[in-house]
């Protein structure tokens, strides 16, 4: 039921790796390099001598303190950097899917489900815009969290179109209703997460004039934990449901059968 690519894909180790490698570049090597080579050719040659090895070891310690000044000094400015860069390529990719999946949101004939998932995009933006550098990297995994809801809250709303379709199909009145009466399910879980996507970006905008962000968020944090904890006990009782629920060739065949 999900949509491929539409995830907030990139999580806080891989932007991590891509840090730690950053200044590992030329400027950074050259010293490292050289007092390798130093010390090598010294070897290579017997050369038993205090200088060649004093001036490896300062070569490869300048080496070092070049990497570890760039990457402290840049720190939180490649943070943001790569945050945006991997936001850019999320939003490139579902933007068509969301976008086919609102058209046919409007074929069900119910304002609520099209203005649902055009509320949830417009909030899910606004968090994933988050450029205060105060916030960026401590609110990393709070986006990251909000984003399963807006992903659980898209396929619950295509999951809702399904419902309708299959129950436009059905003769019989008691198994329509039930369809539908699911589907209301869905489109109720959804109206809770878009209320709760609310509050995160209410908060994080908050933490960002707050000089008690990391206790805002960090209870933030713990709040949104607790609503994809409820939200994993409902997706397990709509499976129940799933299982349960009969399908229009079901209904075509007990049609025929009478």
């Amino acid at each position: 039921m999900e949509i491929s690519g539409v995830g907030y894909s990139m999580d806080k180790k891989s932007i991590i790796k891509k840090l730690l490698l950053g200044p590992a570049d030329w400027i950074t090597l050259s010293p490292f390099l050289l007092g390798v080579t130093v010390a090598f050719g010294a070897w290579a040659v017997s050369l038993e001598s205090g200088i060649a090895l004093a001036a490896s070891v300062i070569l490869i310690l300048i080496s070092a303190g070049i990497y570890f000044q760039r990457l402290l000094s840049g720190w939180n400015e490649n943070f943001e950097k790569l945050v945006n860069e991997g936001r850019e390529s999320i939003e490139k990719n579902r933007n068509e899917e969301l976008d086919k999946l609102y058209s046919e949101l409007k074929k069900d004939g119910d304002p609520r489900t099209k203005n649902l998932l055009k509320d949830l995009r417009t909030l899910m933006k606004s968090l994933m815009n988050v450029q205060s550098e105060s916030v960026a990297i401590s609110a990393f995994d709070i986006i990251s969290d909000a984003d399963k809801l807006f992903q659980r809250s898209v396929d619950y709303l295509r999951e809702s179109l399904e419902l309708w379709n299959t129950a436009q199909e059905m003769q019989r009145a008691s198994i329509k209703e039930q369809l539908l009466k699911q589907r209301e399910s869905l489109i109720q879980e959804v109206e809770k997460n878009l209320e709760n996507l609310g509050n995160v970006l209410s908060s994080i905008k908050k933490a960002a004039v707050n000089s008690r962000d990391g206790q805002q968020l960090a209870e933030l944090r713990e709040e949104l934990n607790s609503s994809l904890k409820i939200a994993e006990e409902v997706e397990m009782k709509m499976n129940s449901l799933r299982s349960d629920r009969p399908s229009a060739d079901e209904e075509k065949y007990l049609q025929n059968a009478k």
